[in-house]
């Protein structure tokens, strides 16, 4: 099946776990996937992206990306394949880790993306894994909300909210 391409623009990207299984089991998996993220956005392949929001949760994440009409299929394919290979080493199992390729809607207002920016920060509060968000660190709600104190995240600075 060809990959989609996508049109320049703001998107709401998804994806979960095959069978909502866990995937990022302790804080290794969550630091391996976010150095991917930021290896690839870092590559000269993908410099038409932008992270504005992201979100990663044991079983899925959400970003909201901007692009400047890069592919981001390739984008998602390199990090999911990358990860997918290290966790299957890792935890010593064979087969696919991801639902689906991955899902992305085109944000067509600011409206949407309001609403979209502050769905994927605060999706952790909405699945039940904290009651403040301040107190899950694999959201991009930190660099937006005080980007002097949090310097753990800060290589994914949201360059369009002028942070």
């Amino acid at each position: 099946m060809p990959r989609r391409t996508f049109e320049p623009g703001w998107y709401h990207v998804y994806n979960r776990w095959f069978e909502k299984m866990t995937i990022f089991k302790n804080k290794s998996d969550f630091e391996r996937f976010y150095k991917l993220v930021l290896k690839y956005l870092s590559s000269e392949k993908y410099a038409g992206i932008k992270i504005l929001a992201y979100s990663f949760l044991p079983n899925h994440f959400h970003c909201v990306v901007s692009t400047s009409g890069t592919e981001i299929s390739s984008f998602f394919w390199d990090i999911q394949n990358a990860y997918g290979k290290y966790f299957n080493i890792k935890y010593e199992r064979k087969g696919q880790l991801f639902e689906w390729r991955f899902r992305a809607r085109l944000i067509q207002d600011e409206e949407y993306l309001t609403q979209c920016l502050s769905y994927v920060n605060f999706n952790a509060v909405k699945h039940k894994l904290v009651e403040d968000i301040k107190d899950y660190p694999w959201t991009s709600y930190h660099q937006i909300m005080d980007k002097n104190s949090v310097n753990i995240h800060k290589d994914l600075i949201l360059d369009e909210l002028e942070i």
